[in-house]
């Protein structure tokens, strides 16, 4: 009965319809989402900015350092699977940043102290870095700020950084080297409490580049930039279809009113009109029970 006589199928032959079929699912009713999430990576030196994005981009992880040149602004593109149907174009520069403030903490001596004068001049390097930095946000969604807590300093550059991110961006503050958390000088719950003093859309995770602990975070990072640009997409359609509702309502409301059935040129009146006036069979035939017995 049923199949049983039918051709036998081999398992080979069976997958080979299995990816046919699913080809013309897929091109009949396969939605690619086509996005371009751009993502600014900032730290001070030595804290992983050339390794994290390597890692995104498919590379693996290199244990011999190799130091930008300060200033130096490297991109990376690549296709980035965020999902079915999920095709997404993933920018990531990484900025190559002068350490002014280990600079500055080396020449103050043990007591850290700086003059007068040498404050003014980190304050005008970092005012120059932050319209450096400026161009360099146009277009992105978010900033990725990297912390190496076993140096002190890259902490404090990273608050400076924070300060300075535009309002809209989203926020990954993330402390590298969790592998060797017994010689971090920043505690963890000191950046913590900075995060959540900021106020602001600033996210946070350890990681370890060197064995890839805390990456699955830093790809969900990624997703809520994606959704940031779907909200916005999301948003403007909301307001156009608001715009064509009142369009919508406003015709209706001037059709209805300027509606005159007396100047309507086919006017119909049923009882008046024979069956072929109507288009139809009979009102008896449409009407006269059939005759369902044998």
């Amino acid at each position: 009965m049923g199949n049983s006589h039918g051709t036998q199928v081999s398992d080979e032959e069976r997958r080979r319809y299995i990816r046919q079929m699913d080809a013309q699912m897929n091109q009949r009713f396969g939605r690619t989402s086509k996005h371009a999430v751009k993502v600014v990576v900032r730290g001070e030196r030595e804290t992983g900015k050339t390794t994290l994005t390597k890692l995104l981009s498919g590379g693996v992880f290199d244990p011999k350092y190799t130091q930008s040149k300060p200033g130096e602004v490297e991109t990376v593109t690549v296709q980035w699977g965020a999902g079915p149907g999920e095709d997404v174009s993933l920018s990531m520069v990484a900025v190559a940043e002068i350490d002014t403030r280990k600079q500055a903490e080396e020449q103050g001596g043990a007591s850290l102290k700086i003059s007068h004068e040498e404050k003014n001049r980190f304050s005008r390097s970092k005012k120059t870095l932050q319209d450096a930095m400026a161009k360099h946000y146009e277009g992105c969604q978010g900033v990725i700020v990297m912390v190496d807590p076993g140096k002190e300093w890259t902490f404090s550059h990273a608050k400076d950084i924070l300060e300075c991110i535009p309002e809209n961006l989203e926020i990954l503050l993330i402390a590298n080297f969790k592998d060797q958390e017994q010689s971090w000088v920043t505690p963890r719950d000191a950046m913590l409490a900075h995060v959540a003093g900021t106020g602001r859309h600033v996210h946070f995770c350890e990681c370890c580049l060197a064995n890839m602990y805390g990456m699955p975070a830093v790809e969900a990072f990624l997703h809520i930039c994606l959704w940031a640009i779907k909200t916005r997409e999301y948003e403007e359609l909301l307001d156009k279809s608001d715009e064509d509702m009142l369009e919508a309502l406003k015709a209706g409301r001037t059709i209805a009113k300027e509606q005159d059935y007396s100047a309507y040129p086919f006017k119909l009146s049923i009882l008046d009109s024979s069956p072929a006036d109507l288009g139809g069979p009979s009102m008896q035939a449409a009407v006269e029970p059939k005759n369902l017995g044998g």
